[in-house]
Formats: structure tokens, C-alpha cells, sequence
């Protein structure tokens, strides 16, 4: 009989085990690809509406791949998993946390639009004395470190190893998108989080056949 540390650790393993297909990471690479549509500058009055639509159009793709990877050639695998009252409750902490991080960026938001539209207000404050280098770098370090903590804490609370990777990888790409205003850095960014989801559902498959039941039904 497992005490209840032996079956804490056994729920953490089987959890940990559902992100090794891959299919998180090519969903957040596609997410971060598309964004990459609305990260580019000097566009036509047109253009914008384009490219909206081709950041809407991503996310579509993004969540069909993952829903129907889940769907059809996972869980035929896999099987279904349900987990215990413990996992949810870190779901719902999680959920707590990033509301917070989103309210956060939504006040620095708020207050980059009132301070834009109150030059003097910012000038007390001081913002006006820096360079403009200087006050793109720091804007670029606040992109970094919302985005940084924010995926590491979905992937702690998610058991996600690769998370931390991808948190990283997000992290450089925001600061070098917004520092040389290249939306080039979310593309490469994606790729390198892509790829290796690609070939992580590859041999997930490979690794995982079918069973024959499934296999007759096909």
C-alpha cells in the first residue's frame, strides 16, 4: 500500500508524463509566431486589419492542433487521466496568480497611456529626463520580466520542465523585440520552440502506437 507521499509523487509523474507529446510547445510557438503579425511597424492603414486577422487566424490554428492532437492521436494512446483534488487546487492557485500578473500589466498599461497623454506628470516623475535609449531599455526589461515569471510560474505549477526553456526563450525574445523593434526575435523565438515540440509529437508517436482495438476501428 503507497503512503501518500508515494502517490503524490506517482500523480506529479502521470501529470508530467501529459506534456511530453510536444503539443504545448507547438501550441506556445504558434501563439508567439503569430503575434509576430502584430509586432511589425510602418504599416498601411490597411495592413493592420490584415494583420489582426492572420494573429486571429494563428491562435485558430494554434488551439485546432493541440485540440485535435489531444483528441485524435493522443488520448487513443494515452487513455483519459483524472486528477486528484490536490491538482486542482494548484490549478486554481495558478489561475489566482497569473489574474494578478495580467492585473499588473493591465495598471502598467494604464499608466504608460496616462502618463503619455500628462506630459507633465510625467516629467515630475522624471520619466521625461532619461534618454530615449534608456527608456526603451527599461520598457524592454519590464517586457521581459512580465513575460519571464509568468510562463515559469506556468510551468512550475503545471510540471513542465521545458516551460523553463521556453520562459527563457521568451524572455530574450520580448526584450530583443522591443530593444531593436524587430519583430524577427518572436519569429526565431517560435521555431526554437516549435521544433523541438515537433519532434518531441514525432517520437511520441513513434514510441506510442496504437492499440490494436483502435487500430480495427480505424
Amino acid at each position: 500500500m503507497f503512503d501518500p507521499i508515494d502517490l503524490n509523487k506517482l500523480e506529479q509523474k502521470a501529470f508530467s508524463a501529459t506534456h511530453q507529446d510536444g503539443l504545448w510547445d507547438i501550441y506556445i510557438g504558434i501563439v508567439v509566431l503569430s503575434m509576430s503579425f502584430l509586432a511589425y511597424q510602418n504599416a498601411s492603414e490597411a495592413f493592420p486589419l490584415l494583420r489582426f486577422g492572420l494573429f486571429i487566424v494563428g491562435l485558430g490554428v494554434a488551439y485546432l492542433i493541440r485540440w485535435g492532437g489531444k483528441k485524435y492521436l493522443i488520448s487513443p494512446r494515452m487513455g483519459q487521466v483524472k486528477f486528484g483534488p490536490r491538482r486542482q487546487r494548484r490549478k486554481v492557485t495558478l489561475m489566482i496568480i497569473l489574474s494578478g500578473i495580467v492585473l499588473m500589466q493591465l495598471v502598467l498599461l494604464a499608466g504608460t497611456i496616462f502618463l503619455s497623454r500628462n506630459p507633465q506628470w510625467a516629467s515630475n516623475l522624471g520619466f521625461t529626463h532619461t534618454g530615449r535609449d534608456r527608456e526603451r531599455l527599461l520598457v524592454a526589461i519590464i517586457g521581459a520580466l512580465i513575460v519571464g515569471p509568468s510562463t515559469t510560474l506556468i510551468a512550475y505549477f503545471n510540471d513542465f520542465l521545458r516551460g523553463y526553456y521556453i520562459a527563457f526563450i521568451l524572455s530574450l525574445a520580448v526584450f530583443s523585440l522591443i530593444w531593436f523593434g524587430q519583430p524577427i526575435y518572436l519569429i526565431i523565438a517560435a521555431l526554437l520552440i516549435i521544433v523541438p515540440g515537433a519532434i518531441l509529437f514525432v517520437r511520441f508517436l513513434c514510441e506510442h502506437p496504437l492499440p490494436p482495438n483502435e487500430i480495427n476501428h480505424d
